[in-house]
């Protein structure tokens, strides 16, 4: 909601289907019926596909997700719809309204997906009769629901988040009898046509943001660019090499390398995504940025930083693994699985980008367009919204929190078991081992996970723009040039692969 003159819409007013009171008894009536024979139809195949053995087959496991998503989808819209056939005052409140709106939409997207999985589920049955059982295993088809209801869900998040995030300044009342988004896209005062970015009331559209930088002193401004300009040459020069000496060297070609590769590459993109431009606006005079590059920037920096969460605590579970069950760490850690891990963990990144992006995109723009910060960042550009931008950073905050402290406590619970089981380790050599393999990676996961909290999780009424520079200078451009250090410096391995390498006694295979 616009902070001007709008008034906050707290709850909306559904018209329902009909004002005559004769026939709202008869619709009453009518859907009721409707919406016990959904229930119980619903109910009735999915316990009798359960009890007869002879359904447990794909097609009817889908049967079966599809009914389920049928009986929440319905008892979504239909008992809310029913208590206002009756009831004289057809209100719905705020939060109600996206809530009901998010599910319907979530569903709605879920059973679609279920549709498709339906349909190619026929296919392979008629056309490849043969690898059916395989094709259509039985967790090939859980995967494919889960994906299904996930697709579904994420989906939802993104245009509710959106329509959400709109002011609410005029009317209230909804022509629908459950909130819809075309209904409720009318109500707002905010131009949809544009996303949503910019309200239409007398507020003057921001096409553009101009970034302060780090200092406005010409002589403090050449020697900063000189200093992050070897920064990020070591970077990407100690990123590049770190993962060139794992490709070459087969003794590295190991799941906690491969994980390390991962985290190499993003350290790259992660770091040329703000630092070029911060080169550039050290030596201009005029640091602006598009409306759209600023957007840009800031969804590949919050998919990047969340991939990177993630991958550490994907190697701290794969030391976990390592040192705790060494015995089944070929099968548990196999090359699939690895790269099944580490594509999760680039897709959560991104998705979750979407998010934070949208929803921040989507606030209004209409006082100043000067950010406090030398790329854009979320808690800056916060600051600068004339939009009610509590939900938003509610928002925002859940999703860093469960990121951020979800990755944590991974790591956590990793290391913990990881040093009750070097503790009983007899051999104190053996103990040396366990804990070197361990420090480099400590080591990077404090200086990263120190800055990152203290900047993502906390309140925007709190933040100092001072501050939160000299915090980002660190994990923009500083921690991506001290991972490769630290990896090679404190890891026996990489150090024996760098000689080897140095002295070409390496074995040319690629990874």
């Amino acid at each position: 909601m616009s902070g001007k003159n709008d008034t906050a819409v707290t709850e909306f007013i559904l018209l329902g289907l009909t004002d005559s009171p004769g026939l709202q008894i008869t619709l009453f009536v009518l859907f009721l019926v409707i919406y016990t024979l959904t229930m119980m139809g619903n109910a009735g195949m999915i316990t009798l596909i359960m009890i007869d053995s002879q359904l447990h087959t794909p097609m009817y496991f889908f049967l079966t997700s599809l009914s389920l998503a049928d009986i929440f989808y319905s008892s979504n819209i239909t008992p809310k719809m029913l208590t206002d056939l009756l009831s004289e005052r057809k209100v719905i409140s705020f939060a109600g309204c996206f809530v009901q709106m998010y599910v319907f939409i979530a569903l709605a997207a879920t059973e679609h997906i279920l549709f498709g999985l339906m349909a190619y589920d026929r296919y392979v049955a008629i056309c490849n009769p043969l690898l059916y059982p395989v094709i259509m295993s039985r967790t090939v088809c859980l995967k494919m629901a889960t994906g299904a209801f996930t697709a579904g869900f994420l989906n939802s998040i993104i245009h509710t988040s959106y329509i959400s995030s709109l002011s609410f300044c005029g009317s209230n009342v909804i022509h629908h009898f459950f909130c819809d988004t075309p209904p409720v896209l009318k109500l707002s005062c905010s131009d949809t046509q544009m996303n949503e970015t910019m309200s239409v009331e007398n507020h003057t559209a921001v096409t553009e943001f101009i970034l302060l930088g780090l200092t406005d002193s010409p002589e403090l401004q050449v020697i900063l660019f000189v200093l992050f300009l070897v920064i990020y040459i070591l970077t990407t020069m100690g990123n590049a090499g770190m993962i060139t000496l794992i490709m070459i060297d087969f003794q590295l070609h190991t799941p906690m390398y491969f994980f390390l590769t991962n985290l190499s590459l993003t350290d790259v993109f992660y770091s040329s995504t703000i630092t070029p431009k911060m080169l550039a606006d050290l030596l201009s005079k005029r640091k602006v940025i598009s409306f759209t590059g600023c957007f840009l920037q800031m969804y590949v920096f919050i998919a990047l930083s969340t991939t990177e969460c993630i991958l550490f605590g994907l190697m701290a579970y794969d030391r976990y693994v390592a040192i705790c069950n060494p015995l089944l760490y070929p099968v548990i850690m196999s090359r699939t699985v690895c790269l099944k891990m580490a594509t999760g963990a680039f897709t959560a990144g991104f998705l979750n980008s979407i998010i934070h992006t949208s929803y921040i995109s989507s606030l209004s723009f209409c006082d100043s367009n000067v950010v406090h910060h030398f790329f854009c960042d979320s808690p800056p550009i916060l600051k600068l919204s004339c939009s009610d931008t509590q939900m938003n950073e509610t928002i925002i905050f859940i999703c860093a929190g469960i990121n951020m402290l979800g990755t944590f406590l991974i790591i956590l619970t990793s290391y913990v078991c990881i040093l009750f089981s070097i503790l009983r380790l007899n051999s104190v050599e053996g103990r040396r081992k366990a804990f070197s393999t361990c420090a480099s990676h400590i080591t990077a996961i404090v200086i990263f996970y120190g800055t990152v909290i203290v900047t993502y999780l906390c309140p925007s009424s709190s933040y100092s723009p001072t501050q939160g520079k000299v915090i980002s200078v660190f994990y923009t451009v500083v921690i991506p040039m001290l991972n490769p250090l630290i990896y090679s410096l404190r890891n026996e391995e990489v150090k024996r692969a760098l000689k080897n390498a140095i002295t070409r006694k390496r074995i040319p295979t690629f990874i």
